[in-house]
Order: structure tokens, then C-alpha cells, then sequence
């Protein structure tokens, strides 16, 4: 399901499934057991959840803003069966960009560039830059050497926290990887990208196995949940497929979704 949240400003910001895939469910909650996690998110026969890649396209100044790219088209058959899914059951953003905006680039979020006509520039930060040209073992197998190429040919390096445009401002959030970014629109709409992937991971114990530094993800996280409670911002959250859009509310230590 597609959505638009217009800012105060008067942004339109169209949120966009580019189609769900299947993953496994431990791997998404790490260390918290089935039994906490499995009423947001129920499983198959094989322990896979349902993954959104929801994506942001926002119009301003005569220039189109895409963050993220979905999954693409770029994958073989037997990658296909792996995700649960087919390629006639994602969507590619093949309508021409003007500046491609990547939280980070492990393939399910940049994958989609294989597809794009992005006309001027790929932001990434350059800490993230670097150690997906790396050799770490744990990090390695989520990069693909085909979207490198596709992105190194436009590639702008940024070094957060900075402004790309008027209201679109990049804010580092390590964690997942060192160079993982968020974008903030306007302040008011945040992108998190994988520092909280989907509602349910605003609970502060739930990191992903994914996350190579988990103390950092804790951190990180605290310090932006509370900013969205402060300044009322609205989150887009890039893999939940059930409730893409939220707010955020604390009571006591324990932050939900609204």
C-alpha cells in the first residue's frame, strides 16, 4: 500500500512499497525470543516474516528524490525462491531521478539501481562508501559488486550530518553498518532505513542479527527516539509491510508506535 504525508512545509513525500520479500524472523530480532516478536510478525512453515522495502520519493525545487531503490530485478532463480518472491511481484522504480539518496548499500536497499535512470547524483556517506569496498567477513555477503559499479559512475560522498537540499537533511545513525545514514525531511518526516526497520523494533532490546554493532544501534537509537518524541516527527519504516507510517510515544523507559 502506498501513502503521501504532506509537511507542514508542504512536502509531498510518497512513501512507495516496492514489492515484500521473505526473510528469516530471528535474524530480524537477534536475541529477543520468537515468542515477543511473533504477534507483529507471524511466520511460515520455514520461520520467514514478511518484509517491506518501502521507499521515499519526494518532489522539491523541480527535483525528484528518491531514498532507497527497492530490491530489483537483478537477482537469479534460485535468489528469487530464497525471498519468496518473483520478479513480477516487485515493483521497479524505472521512471527517470534526479538525485538517488542510499541509507546504505546492502543489496535490498540499492539493488533497485540496476533499473534506475538516476540523472545526477548517488548520495552515500563515505564511511559506508568505504566499508562496502571492504573485505570484513561479516558485512561482505550484503554487498554486490554489480551495484558498486552502478553506483561509483554518479557517486556523490557525503559526510553527515548535512543538508543535500533545502529540508532534506542526511543524520549519521551508526549502528547496523558505521556509515548507515537517515534522512529527515523538513523536520518532521524521519527515515531511519535499518536503525529501526520496522514499528516493532522501536522497542530498544529489539536489534537485528544484522546489526554489526548492536551497542551502537542501542545508542543511536535511544538518542533519535527521543528527538521523535520531542519534535513530534513522523517515521517511515522501511520494511514493515503492516504499519509503514508512525509516531512515537514513550511511557516510562518504553517507546511504541502509534
Amino acid at each position: 500500500m502506498n501513502t503521501t504525508i504532506t509537511t507542514r512545509r508542504g512536502t509531498a513525500i510518497e512513501v512507495i512499497n516496492c514489492g515484500n520479500f521473505l526473510l528469516d524472523g530471528g535474524t530480524m530480532f537477534g536475541r529477543v525470543p520468537k515468542v515477543m516478536w511473533e504477534k507483529w510478525f507471524p511466520t511460515d512453515g520455514k520461520n520467514r516474516i514478511t518484509m517491506a522495502t518501502n521507499v521515499l520519493r519526494i518532489v522539491k525545487d523541480g527535483r525528484t528524490y528518491v531514498v532507497e531503490t527497492g530490491l530489483g530485478s537483478l537477482y537469479t532463480a534460485n535468489d528469487w525462491e530464497i525471498m519468496g518472491t518473483s520478479l513480477d511481484r516487485v515493483r521497479l522504480l524505472t521512471d527517470p531521478v534526479d538525485c538517488l539518496i542510499c541509507t546504505h548499500l546492502h543489496w535490498d536497499h540499492c539493488g533497485g539501481i540496476q533499473d534506475m535512470e538516476v540523472r545526477s547524483e548517488v548520495i552515500v556517506s563515505r564511511m559506508e562508501w568505504e566499508d562496502a569496498r571492504g573485505e570484513n567477513p561479516l558485512s561482505k555477503g550484503s554487498y554486490r559488486a554489480a551495484d558498486l559499479e552502478k553506483v561509483e559512475k554518479i557517486l556523490r560522498l557525503a559526510d553527515p550530518p548535512e543538508d543535500v537540499a533545502d529540508g532534506i537533511r542526511l543524520i549519521p545513525t551508526p549502528g547496523h553498518t558505521r556509515g548507515h545514514m537517515s534522512v529527515l525531511i523538513d523536520d518532521e518526516v524521519f527515515y531511519p532505513g535499518d536503525l529501526i526497520p520496522t514499528a516493532a523494533h522501536v522497542h530498544l532490546p529489539f536489534i537485528m542479527a544484522y546489526d554489526l554493532y548492536p551497542l551502537t544501534v542501542l545508542e543511536t537509537k535511544k538518542k533519535i527516539l527521543d528527538e521523535a518524541v520531542r519534535k513530534n516527527w513522523t517515521l517511515v519504516f522501511e520494511h514493515d509491510p503492516y504499519r509503514p507510517v508512525g509516531t512515537i510515544r514513550i511511557e516510562g523507559t518504553r517507546y511504541s508506535s502509534a
